[in-house]
């Protein structure tokens, strides 16, 4: 997916205060919430979560940058 938005921002503390997670939502008819996940200011890359509430991504993006979800690459 190309085209979303971004709806909000997490950013980690302490010793995972490197980390930060953008909430995203595709745009269409059936939109897609997801998460783009960075560290170091790097972006690792973006997990959608087809058929997930906002609120799901929301819970994902504030799990990764407090070190309980990790990036896992495809």
């Amino acid at each position: 997916m190309s085209n979303y938005m971004l709806l909000a921002e997490y950013r980690g503390s302490d010793k995972f205060k490197n980390r930060k997670a953008e909430v995203l939502r595709s745009f269409g008819d059936s939109p897609t919430f997801g998460i783009r996940m960075f560290i170091d200011g790097e972006s690792l890359g973006i997990e959608w979560y087809k058929g997930k509430a906002e609120v799901y991504a929301e819970d994902a993006a504030d799990n990764y940058v407090r070190g309980i979800k990790s990036y896992e690459r495809d």
